[in-house]
């Protein structure tokens, strides 16, 4: 397996020349009112899904985005009556997998200023109805068989339990704000699902995919006669990319230079100490070791034609690597096949991965079916470079 490394594609220029001309022009030093005057944005535009994300709900759904999915709704004002919380009309919105309510009223004394709704108890009662969950799926456990507590974990509350990998994906995705507390133990569907139902929402895995949460926010959006029409991006709203939450250096942004013209480069977003960023604006990747780019390149992420094919943006992490395997699949009734993808790294759970690519080289532009497309020298060094739970974030 080689671990050579492409030469850089670009050179880093300070914009120290372009800081002091407009200081001149505006009278005031490089580091003065410029850099005083940035804000983090407030509210954002998701172009996936064409709705935009409010404060408080933004910094939740930037923390959480690989749990909540995409909004699905604008913020509505509803009355509502949620156990241990105060009847009144509130905020909501509805996310593909939760719908969040703003409230700082919460029995156990947490104070969150938003949390989840119950929807995974409303699923539940409905499939429960339908025969979909039988009493044997719902018999309390209360016990870990003698797992240890990295294993599993018993909650007094319901008289459940969270073992494993559900468990592992509960503690690092809002835990009781966004899943709840669980409310079946897990077991396997007639579809082959192991699933389980929490408060707030519903998790399942198989052997080929790991957890992800079930869809409960698309599933109850319209039951509840939210709409759920695509809106026009407002003005002043930026549409959302992780970058522009990164304070500009001295008010400006430091800038690279590159064949085809300059752009900014993001820098690590999750302070780790090794973070490969994925651009999907700009189809462009950067491999950093702690603040020092070590490869950067041009990719091709999905072609976003249907849901399926678009790269998830967020936080992630690389959790399965495979030297080489074929992949294989159906999207939109279309199969593909594709035999011999070397370099695999697997990174948010739903089947999307960083890899080799051999058929094409047009990278620059989106050719993929969501997965992040790698010259093959790039994917050969990262494929060495970065270990199991090497930060992934695309923006």
């Amino acid at each position: 397996m080689g671990s050579s490394t492409a030469p850089r594609w670009a050179r880093s220029v300070r914009a120290a020349a372009v800081l002091a001309v407009l200081a001149m022009l505006l009278g005031m030093s490089p580091t003065g009112a410029l850099a005083q005057e940035w804000a983090p944005p407030t509210s954002v535009y998701v172009e996936a899904t064409g709705h935009t994300v409010n404060e408080p709900f933004l910094a939740v759904w930037r923390k959480h985005q690989r749990h909540l999915g995409d909004p699905v709704s604008e913020p509505v004002k509803r009355k509502l009556e949620i156990d241990g919380v105060e009847t009144k009309t509130r905020t909501v919105q509805y996310f593909e997998n939760a719908a969040l309510i703003q409230t700082l009223d919460d029995p156990r004394g947490d104070r969150w200023d938003v949390q989840a709704l119950p929807l995974g108890e409303s699923a539940l009662d409905h499939d429960y109805a339908d025969r979909r969950v039988t009493k044997a799926d719902i018999r309390r456990t209360a016990t870990c068989d003698g797992l240890g507590s990295g294993d599993c974990r018993v909650f007094d509350e319901t008289d459940h339990t969270i073992r494993w990998g559900f468990k592992r994906y509960w503690e690092n995705n809002g835990g009781l704000q966004l899943i709840g507390l669980p409310i079946t133990e897990e077991f396997t569907t007639k579809g082959g699902w192991n699933v389980q139902y929490f408060q707030r929402g519903v998790l399942k895995w198989t052997e080929e995919r790991d957890v992800v949460p079930s869809a409960t926010g698309k599933r109850f959006v319209l039951a509840e006669n939210i709409r759920t029409t695509k809106i026009k991006r407002p003005d002043g709203i930026p549409v959302y990319e992780e970058s522009i939450f990164t304070e500009p250096v001295g008010g400006i942004a430091e800038v690279e230079e590159r064949d085809g013209g300059v752009t900014s480069g993001p820098g690590p977003q999750q302070g780790a100490g090794k973070e490969i960023v994925v651009s999907v604006s700009e189809q462009y990747m950067w491999a950093y070791e702690g603040n020092e780019v070590v490869i950067e390149t041009l990719v091709s992420t999905g072609t976003a034609e249907v849901p399926e094919t678009t790269t998830p943006q967020g936080f992630w992490s690389i959790n399965t690597k495979v030297d080489v395997q074929d992949m294989e699949g159906t999207i939109s009734g279309e199969d593909y096949f594709v035999a011999d993808v070397p370099y695999v790294m697997y990174f948010d759970g739903t089947g999307n991965a960083l890899h080799g690519t051999y058929w094409h080289s047009n990278f620059g532009s989106p050719m993929s079916h969501g997965c992040v497309n790698l010259p093959m020298d790039v994917a050969a060094f990262i494929y060495a470079w970065a270990d199991v739970g090497t930060a992934v974030t695309v923006i």
